[in-house]
């Protein structure tokens, strides 16, 4: 199983759902790796403060297929793979190489806006998706009228996830929000998010 994180839009949060997406998988005993497409190597440099068996492996785009069969021949039953904003042969490589696509979008005019790039992608490959309202502020209603934009696009709403100081922690440590702070309501919109994809994964 190959999931991906796709958005046209810089700082939609692709990294911090796909390390936090691996690391629920990782500690649930399933044999998980990261393939790191950005250029800033922001899932690398991650992983490299954790020290422990949970792989992430940088890749450029025109090797992602072997990078793929290298990892599946080594036994990993499920591959995430972050990719680079902007970038839209590497998401495209990325999208056409996954079984279901997550799409980060912050609930801003700018953001919403560069959703259609990326939906337009998606649908030349008709890879199933969903779309993830991601880093909501808190105390506002901004999330109901983008999540009715993103609905009323074609995407399907997988979850919400807040604002939240708690996985900012996290990533400077090298962890996921449920290892640093299992209880938190950050650590519960993220196990959320993951039982959602789950959902429409597993056939």
């Amino acid at each position: 199983m190959i999931i991906s994180f796709v958005s046209q839009k810089g700082g939609s949060g692709k990294t911090t759902l796909c390390v936090n997406m691996a690391v629920l998988a990782f500690t649930n005993g399933v044999s998980v790796a990261i393939i790191d497409l950005d250029p800033q190597a922001s899932s690398s440099s991650w992983v490299a403060v954790r020290n422990d068996a949970l792989t992430v492996v940088s890749c450029h785009p025109p090797f992602l297929d072997k990078t793929i069969k290298s990892l599946q021949g080594n036994g990993y039953n499920l591959i995430f793979i972050d990719t680079p904003p902007h970038n839209s042969t590497a998401a495209a490589n990325a999208i056409r190489a996954s079984s279901f696509v997550v799409v980060p979008v912050r609930p801003s005019s700018f953001d919403l806006a560069a959703t259609s790039a990326t939906l337009d992608l998606i649908k030349s490959n008709t890879t199933p998706s969903g779309a993830v309202l991601n880093a909501i502020p808190s105390n506002t209603t901004v999330a109901n009228s983008a999540e009715d934009f993103l609905i009323e696009s074609g995407f399907e709403l997988l979850g919400r996830v807040g604002h939240r100081m708690a996985i900012q922690h996290a990533l400077t440590a090298g962890r996921g929000v449920v290892e640093l702070e299992p209880n938190s309501s950050a650590s519960e919109e993220i196990t959320s998010l993951w039982n959602k994809i789950v959902e429409r994964i597993v056939v």
